[in-house]
């Protein structure tokens, strides 16, 4: 046989949804439906109708007994193929909801065969999805799509069953007024304890005298040990203080050494006190190397030593960096020593 509505059951199924509280009314469910017959019944997919009484009986499940028909036509004999079908459904509701509700059905009964002049009633089952959308509190759109197998009673085309695909839509249309929740129980009244009177009044006490006022004396300022931290004591706007030198670093890299730390801890503890400064960390390289290098080493130091002020609790808005590379020297790169100097971080106070 062929199928030709597998899509159908995959659209159906693919809906979860949230609950809400069961109303269990009786309802009535006409539809019409649309029969993709078995290829052995040698018969036109056909049109049909159907009809349903239905009552949930759980918060899950609803048990309908239901009526259906459906015409298809021989492809070859000619002629009506009648199929009337009565039979007793289950339909479990994943979730109830007041807009969707996604359910499959399970089904069983009797199907009655009227074709070539043979009559006769047999067994049938059904199996299927669907979805149910809710347009009012009474009145709710429902489609699902079955499988139903045919017990073929009359032997048709010597076949003893056949396999059919049934897309039905309808509406569920609840009979009767929907419960509504009962109201609350008023909580009983609670007495309320007769007031005590009123204690007699205390004398009022004394006056304590006023204390002595407390003068705090502000924490001694540790004294400076560098030099560097000493200039930025007493640095004011438009000063540069040299704070760190090439020696202060490790060889052709950014990484501070541990005197540099020595004097950045001091530099940062006269930063946090003059709050009302910011600084510009500036970075400066010899000539030994390509301008392109010494220019990002240059910036590379200026950014370890914003880094080190940062990490030790310097706002960052206070401070801002740049590099020269070896642009602008402070001394001639012709000797060693010289050369070493010019390998430095300033500070520029604003």
């Amino acid at each position: 046989m062929h199928i030709k509505a597998l899509p159908l059951f995959i659209a159906l199924a693919s809906t979860a949804l949230q609950a809400q509280a069961m109303d269990d009314r009786l309802y009535v469910a006409p539809s019409v439906n649309y029969t993709f017959s078995d290829s052995d019944r040698n018969a036109d997919d056909g049109w049909g109708a159907g009809v349903a009484l239905g009552k949930p009986v759980t918060p899950h499940w609803n048990m309908e007994l239901s009526l259906s028909g459906s015409a298809l036509n021989h492809q070859s004999a000619g002629g009506d193929y009648r199929l009337q079908g009565l039979g007793v459904d289950a339909l479990y509701l994943l979730k109830r909801d007041a807009d969707f509700t996604p359910y499959g059905v399970l089904g069983v009964g009797i199907l009655r065969t009227d074709t070539l002049g043979k009559a006769d009633t047999g067994a049938m089952a059904n199996a299927g999805l669907g979805i149910m959308k809710r347009l009012s509190d009474n009145i709710a759109l429902r489609a699902d799509a079955r499988y139903r197998w045919d017990g073929n009673s009359t032997n048709t085309f010597n076949k003893s069953s056949f396999g059919d695909v049934i897309v039905s839509l309808g509406l569920n249309i609840a009979l009767g007024e929907k419960a509504r929740p009962a109201p609350k129980p008023m909580p009983e009244p609670v007495a309320q304890p007769a007031p005590e009177p009123a204690p007699a009044p205390k004398p009022a006490p004394m006056a304590a005298p006023a204390p002595e006022p407390v003068v705090i004396q502000p924490a001694p300022v540790a004294p400076l040990t560098t030099r560097q931290a000493t200039q930025l004591d007493q640095a004011k706007s438009g000063d540069v203080v040299t704070i760190l030198e090439g020696v202060n670093f490790e060889f052709d890299s950014a990484r501070l050494r541990p005197d540099a730390m020595v004097i950045l801890d001091e530099a940062s503890t006269v930063l946090e006190r003059r709050s009302n400064i910011s600084v510009d960390v500036v970075g400066h390289t010899c000539s030994i190397g390509t301008e392109k290098y010494n220019q990002g080493l240059s910036e590379r130091r200026a950014k370890s030593v914003y880094d080190y002020f940062v990490n030790k609790g310097i706002a960052a808005d206070r401070l801002t960096t740049q590099g020269f590379g070896e642009t602008k020297p402070a001394f001639s790169n012709a000797t060693r020593e010289s050369r070493a100097k010019n390998r430095r971080v300033e500070l520029h106070v604003k």
